[in-house]
Parts: structure tokens; C-alpha cells; sequence
């Protein structure tokens, strides 16, 4: 264990950092702002520092999203935009955010410049704002405060999950233009060196992380002190992350939770099973499958479909955009595709796979894809178990430590995240099970070779 990177942890929890961020890399990591409400005058104001022909209508705007949460609707000229402030209390390097977004938005556009690429695809555009640039800044000593302003694509539209689609073919033709949308989207950003990139959230997909995480708190720390040989070297995600170490609970509660009968054998199995997680690091470490610029968050809902056609024509919110293996978002989307109860399902019994839909977003996916290699097709299925066992991981900790990273809402139960954890180990299980319904699947779906 590097003691100079842990030991810098430990010089910042004891200036009190953890509870009241004051200078030094709290400041540059941009952890000095709150979540501010803002008056619509003043958002009127800020719209209006973009190159957008007056007059301006602003509007709050209803967004699905979970992150950002200052999205408005700007009209102006007959045509519609989003305003929107990057979440700095979620992403602490917002000027990495948008550095990285304008990456993929290049790399997309140079793509589709190319002759022979003939998809219906719309990569975001962003509007400059009147002295020419890309994006507004307007941090100060409070904190950061990024802000950008996008023109809202037509004649799209989005979904929550495929049950939003009754009927069940129409359902599996939405999975496969998910698949497909992912394909499109990983060949049009292949062309960028991933490690020009930096991730704009220090430790995010980083299992190794969260395995030490887990054992920092199996352990009971509640002090940086204590969690000493768990935290990791590299400064920055230490200090990013470093909260995630400590249990938030109160002893009693910590000790129920711990040592919850229900959860004994969801804990045991992650004993033995880290080489099994942090097998894409691995395999991207040795240069078995390519290092690309992955989108972070490939749920359904980020995908603009187009209302006349179907078809994937856009993949949005790019805030987790970062250098690591395509075959994270496909085991992302995979997972959060064919799992038929979704992630807060008590009743384990109707938690399974959907092979169904498997095989559509695999067709979709292998049918559209240009790039990938032999290699990255053999381990498609094992990136989703990989996939769902990370997230599962991460909501059992989470949950044993007090909920402090899904936080719950006034609404929520209080097992919330257990329930979580136990629905993704269980539809791990399943898949690890059927793996090679899994393989025939990816098999069935390869282009045939003429």
C-alpha cells in the first residue's frame, strides 16, 4: 500500500474535511458547491449569455433524468433547447465533463462525415455561448457552475423500460434498436485515443474500488484511520471517494444490518469472486480487447428513438463518458434489458432473464457493430454477469454502510438498497447459470459471413 496517497487521506480527515470541505483539493475538485436554487429570472439571464436569437422563453423542464437536476426548456426562434447545469455535486470535475462530451460529440460527427456511413444518427449539438464558447462558466468562489445549452432533438421520444410497449413484439424490435443504437454509438467513437480522456468521476466502474470499499466496511471503519489499508493510492480518488469507506450508521444498526440472516448468503458471494468482477480491467490491462470511450450509462432512457420509424437515432446524457472497454455498456444494458422484474423487485421468484430479449438486443448489437473483435464477442456474456455482480456489490455496500451513495428518497423503504443488492446477485446467478443460453444467443446473432 502507497503510504503517502492514504496517508494524504488521512491528513484531510483530520482538517476536517469530511464534514465541512474547505480549501486545498477539495476546492479543485469542485466539492465547495451546493445544490442552489435558482429564480427563473436568473435562469433567463443565463440563457441569455448563449447565441440564441431574442426573445427568450424559459421553462422548468421534466426531465427523467436522476442527476441533473437544473434542466430548462429554452424557446427561442421557433425552436427548442435545454439549458442545463452540470450536477457538480455528483460530478466534482465538470470542466472534464464537458471535455470529454465534446470528445464523443466530435468523434461522432467526424464518423458520420465519412461517405459510406449511412446511419440516421444526430450526436447532440451544443450551442456556443456570445463570446464562443462551447459551454458557460460562471465558477467562482463558491464553487463550480457549469452550464450548457443543447438543441432539443424532434421528433424523438424515449422510454423508461420496455414495459412501456405492450405488445411483445414490439417490445423485442425496441430491444434490438437498443442494441443497435449501442453499436452505432461505440463504432462512431472508436476513432478517440481514450487516453486523451479523463474520466469526469474519479473511481466510477472502478470494481477494484469497490471491492475495497466492501471490506472497508465488513469491517466496520468509521474512521479514514481505520479504513487505512483499504483506501486507494491514487490522491485524486481517494479524495473523491474516500466517504465511501465509512460506515454512516450508528453501531446498533450497523450490527443488524451486518449481520441480517436474509443477507449472510448475498455477502458470501462475493468472498473469492473479485478476480471474476475485475476480469475486463483485466482484460483490457493486457491488451486483449481495445480500450475505447465508453458512455458510462446505458440504460434505455438514454436513447432518443425516433417517433416515425423506431429507430435508435441518439444517445444522450454524456457525463460518464470515460476510457475503458465497449463491452461495459453492453453488459450495462444488458442487464437492466432482460431483468423482466426490475431492480426493486422483493419476490425473488419473479426475478429471471428475459432470453428473448437477449437475443434481440444481441442481434441488434451484432448486426450494426463494425469493430469488434473476436476476442470482446467471446466475453459479451461474461461482461454481463460481470456487469450486474458490480452493481450488486455496489448496492450491498452501500446498503451496509448506511445508504449514503444511492441515497433513499421520503418515499423510499428503508431496505431499499438491499433489495437492490439481492435482485442483481440473484439475476447474476441466473445468468452465470445459463451461460450458455447466453453464448448460443451471441452465436445466433453474428452477421453471417458471405
Amino acid at each position: 500500500m502507497g503510504l503517502l496517497f492514504a496517508d494524504t487521506c488521512l491528513l484531510f480527515a483530520g482538517l476536517g474535511m469530511i464534514d465541512q470541505p474547505t480549501a486545498g483539493l477539495e476546492k479543485e475538485l469542485g466539492l465547495l458547491e451546493s445544490s442552489a436554487n435558482y429564480t427563473l429570472p436568473e435562469i433567463e439571464e443565463i440563457a441569455g449569455r448563449f447565441e440564441l436569437p431574442a426573445p427568450l422563453e424559459v421553462s422548468p423542464f421534466e426531465s427523467r433524468g436522476n442527476i441533473n437536476f437544473h434542466t430548462y426548456l429554452v424557446k427561442a426562434g421557433g425552436t427548442d433547447y435545454l439549458l442545463q447545469k452540470v450536477n457538480t455535486d455528483v460530478f466534482t470535475m465538470p470542466h472534464r465533463v464537458m471535455d470529454a462530451m465534446l470528445a464523443s460529440l466530435n468523434a461522432q460527427r467526424g464518423a458520420l462525415g465519412i461517405e459510406e456511413c449511412d446511419h440516421e444518427w444526430y450526436p447532440i449539438d451544443l450551442v456556443p455561448t456570445r463570446t464562443g464558447d462551447t459551454y458557460l462558466d460562471l465558477s467562482d468562489a463558491t464553487g463550480y457552475k457549469v452550464w450548457r445549452m443543447m438543441l432539443r432533438i424532434p421528433g424523438v421520444r424515449t422510454y423508461k423500460s420496455l414495459s412501456e410497449v405492450e405488445e411483445r413484439e414490439a417490445q423485442l424490435q425496441l430491444a434490438e434498436e437498443t442494441g443497435r443504437g449501442l453499436a452505432i454509438y461505440s463504432d462512431l467513437t472508436a476513432s478517440v485515443d481514450p487516453s486523451t480522456i479523463k474520466a469526469g468521476l474519479p473511481g466510477y466502474r472502478n470494481t477494484d474500488l469497490y471491492f475495497r470499499q466492501f471490506r472497508a466496511v465488513l469491517a466496520g471503519c468509521h474512521s479514514l484511520d481505520e479504513a487505512h489499508d483499504w483506501l486507494p493510492e491514487d490522491r485524486e480518488i481517494c479524495a473523491a471517494t474516500r466517504q465511501h469507506f465509512l460506515v454512516a450508521l450508528d453501531p446498533y444498526e450497523y450490527r443488524e444490518r451486518k449481520t441480517d440472516e436474509a443477507l449472510a448468503p448475498y455477502i458470501a458471494t462475493f468472498h473469492g469472486r473479485e478476480l471474476f468482477v475485475t476480469g475486463l480491467w483485466k482484460a483490457v490491462n493486457e491488451g486483449r480487447v481495445r480500450s475505447t470511450l465508453i458512455h458510462g450509462d446505458t440504460k434505455i432512457e438514454n436513447f432518443l428513438f425516433c417517433e416515425k420509424t423506431g429507430k435508435a437515432v441518439s444517445l444522450i446524457d454524456l457525463d460518464t463518458i470515460m476510457p475503458f472497454t465497449w463491452l461495459a455498456d453492453w453488459g450495462d444494458l444488458v442487464r437492466s434489458l432482460v431483468n423482466v422484474a426490475g431492480e426493486k423487485e422483493q419476490n425473488l421468484q419473479k426475478v429471471f432473464v428475459d432470453w428473448d430479449v437477449y437475443r434481440a438486443v444481441a442481434k441488434g448489437f451484432l448486426q450494426s457493430s463494425s469493430k469488434v473483435t473476436e476476442e470482446e464477442i467471446s466475453l459479451m456474456p461474461y461482461a454481463v454477469e460481470a456487469i450486474t455482480l458490480e452493481l450488486g456489490l455496489r448496492f450491498l455496500t452501500d446498503y451496509l454502510r448506511g445508504d449514503t451513495y444511492f441515497q433513499l428518497g421520503p418515499n423510499d423503504p428503508q431496505d431499499l438498497n438491499k433489495v437492490r443488492a439481492m435482485a442483481q446477485i440473484h439475476l447474476y446467478r441466473q445468468l452465470l447459470l445459463n451461460r450458455d443460453k447466453a453464448e448460443k444467443a451471441i452465436s445466433e446473432a453474428l452477421p453471417s459471413k458471405a
